[in-house]
């Protein structure tokens, strides 16, 4: 993964954008998996459901919740009154799923939930965007504010070409550079390494951007069980290598930011 340095502990909450620029690489799975084991080093992790309009993280970890983000947007509660605390340790912010009205947020309402979750994110030591899988103009959006963005993708081909258009699209239109990729379901370590050095190769010779390599998850087909359970793979199955390879990564991250300060001042729903 390289050479990483710590970052100072008394900077502000990390917001990290967890994206694919294609369904089906495993996103969710990935981001969910690493912040319970984020929770199992002792911070304190948020994840916000930033699929608009197809939010399913509270139904992946089998939680019922009263309100989501559509009765913020409608004024009837703050962002942190739908807070919710998960069994897995960590708090989830739900999204706005099936909403046919408006499947996605205006400018001034992302805006508005933005602000709001910068507001909130102090309690915490890190902050997840779960982003929608693809390059509309909300995934976009929801990448720019973050302060990094993890790409997750995959060996198929058609992943890493929409990964590429990811990379671009943030490159062009809001000048980022920030992109950390993570290689999911890789048959093994070679091809995982292989599948990074297309995406670093194609992102350094056509745009000039260094895309450091985050991590490698390899291809674990208690992976796809535990999900059809409800059941994060790190819990149902904590010796897999998917497993173990989402430790790996959690404890960088952790030896990344030190060991910070936060204010633990937000009421959570079920707490």
């Amino acid at each position: 993964m390289g050479e990483r340095s710590m970052i100072n502990p008394t900077e502000r909450t990390p917001i990290i954008a967890i994206a694919s620029g294609k369904g089906g690489a495993g996103k969710t799975s990935f981001t969910l998996n690493l912040c319970y084991q984020l929770s199992k080093l002792g911070k304190r992790v948020l994840v916000f459901d930033a699929d608009i309009g197809l939010a399913n993280i509270d139904v992946q970890l089998g939680i019922s919740t009263m309100k989501d983000l559509s009765d913020v947007i409608q004024g009837f509660c703050n962002l942190e009154d739908i807070i919710a605390r998960s069994e897995k340790g960590f708090d989830i912010i739900p999204g706005r799923s099936g909403f046919e009205k408006q499947p996605f947020l205006t400018t001034l309402e992302r805006r508005d939930v933005l602000k709001r979750l910068r507001d909130i994110a102090g309690s915490y030591d890190f902050v997840f965007l779960d982003v929608a899988a693809g390059i509309d103009n909300e995934v976009l959006s929801f990448t720019k504010f973050a302060d990094r963005t993890f790409l997750v993708t995959t060996p198929d081909p058609s992943s890493i070409t929409d990964a590429y258009a990811l990379i671009k699209l943030l490159k062009t239109k809001h000048e980022k550079e920030n992109c950390e990729i993570v290689i999911n379901q890789a048959g093994s370590l070679p091809e995982g390494k292989s599948t990074f050095a297309k995406v670093r190769m194609a992102a350094e010779k056509f745009l000039h951007v260094q895309v450091p390599l985050m991590g490698i998850v390899p291809y674990d087909r208690q992976y796809s069980t535990a999900v059809k359970l409800q059941q994060l793979t790190s819990i149902a199955f904590p010796n897999s290598d998917a497993t173990q390879a989402i430790e790996k990564i959690a404890q960088v991250l952790s030896n990344e930011y030190g060991n910070r300060t936060t204010g633990h001042n937000v009421s959570r729903m079920g707490a």
